[in-house]
């Protein structure tokens, strides 16, 4: 999970707690959070093994009872139906065997804010540019699309996910945090809308409607643990409904982010190395018209994530490198073969 903090129960409120929470001191959010988890798990926080989160309050804790626990605070606006369907998603993933954190209440709205606890599982974040880790990952996205086809009503459910995954209305959509605005495009950036336009063309073109499934929405390595060469935890769960081949591109375009290597967006080999390990863990490689769609959304990711960095310019907080690695390989992300 990005940006853990163990044993830091008293440290300063992060800025993702702050945006969530606003003025507010770490001992008063412990206090909300200990009066939920006693009325809603029956046991109040004993410890507080770590808190993080990039984009929603995560804290781990250990109750009285000796159970440890994910609580997640998410940051509004909630979609209820989404948060509901990914609590019954993971409660199937576990009925079936996968390793998935397993939902113990939520969501429950408290005094404006949603929140919901889950099992906690011990591991470690894999380097997913290790190409035992990169298998692992690829195997596990198959293996969870095809347990989760069991419910077709899923994909009416779940809809088309978070920001990052709407690239139906291209080139940009409405993002999903406050802190950065998509409606204008700075003076010299006018090819990133170019390209981000095009990956959502050639994704659009070449998916196959009739076969939407739903996955992972933000499937890369900080969202999974493992434990001796093995996928022991995932975590996170936000669904989107899509074709397993754009679900597979989006993985595909930053599955080796984790929060013990870093960030770090795929080039368009590591692109290629995931989605070949993706073919040899399904029953069958993705076809001709699907590599196209595959290609064309790790595209889109990739100039989605282009375009918010160059929104954060404006605090000045921009990543060059990213918006770098996008423009001189957009061709090769948008012709990539495997």
């Amino acid at each position: 999970m990005d940006g853990a903090t163990a044993g830091t129960e008293l440290a300063k409120i992060s800025d993702t707690e702050r945006a969530v929470y606003g003025s507010i001191t770490p001992l008063e959010l412990r206090a909300f959070l200990n009066a939920w988890t006693k009325r809603r798990l029956g046991s109040p926080i004993e410890n507080v093994r770590f808190r993080a989160g990039r984009i929603d309050v995560v804290w781990g804790v250990e109750l009285g009872d000796g159970r440890t626990v994910v609580i997640k605070t998410h940051r509004q606006p909630v979609d209820f139906d989404a948060a509901r369907v990914a609590h019954d998603a993971q409660l199937l993933l576990v009925e079936a065997g996968f390793p998935c954190a397993a939902p113990l209440t939520g969501p429950d709205e408290v005094e404006g804010r949603v929140l919901t606890a889950e099992t906690l599982i011990d591991g470690e974040a894999p380097d997913g540019r290790d190409s035992a880790s990169r298998l692992l990952l690829a195997d596990g996205l198959a293996r969870h699309i095809e347990i989760l086809r069991e419910r077709p009503d899923f994909v009416r459910r779940a809809g088309p996910g978070p920001s990052w995954c709407r690239y139906q209305a291209g080139p940009w959509p409405v993002p999903h945090d406050t802190i950065v605005d998509f409606r204008s495009t700075p003076a010299g950036y006018e090819w990133l809308d170019t390209f981000g336009q095009r990956a959502a063309d050639q994704t659009l073109a070449h998916r196959e409607a009739e076969k939407v499934v739903v996955g992972h929405a933000d499937w890369y390595a900080g969202n999974t643990a493992i434990s001796a060469g093995v996928l022991v935890g995932t975590f996170d769960w936000e669904l989107v409904a899509d074709t397993e081949a754009v679900i597979a591109g989006f993985a595909a375009a930053a599955y080796a982010s984790s929060s013990t290597a870093g960030g770090g967006l795929s080039t368009p080999e590591e692109v290629a190395m995931f989605l070949r390990d993706y073919d040899t863990a399904r029953t069958q490689p993705l076809a001709v018209q699907e590599r196209r769609a595959a290609a064309g959304a790790a595209a889109w990711i990739l100039a989605f994530n282009a375009r918010w960095q160059v929104a954060l310019s404006n605090h000045g907080l921009c990543d060059e490198a990213t918006v770098s690695l996008v423009q001189n390989r957009a061709e090769d992300y948008l012709t990539l073969t495997w």
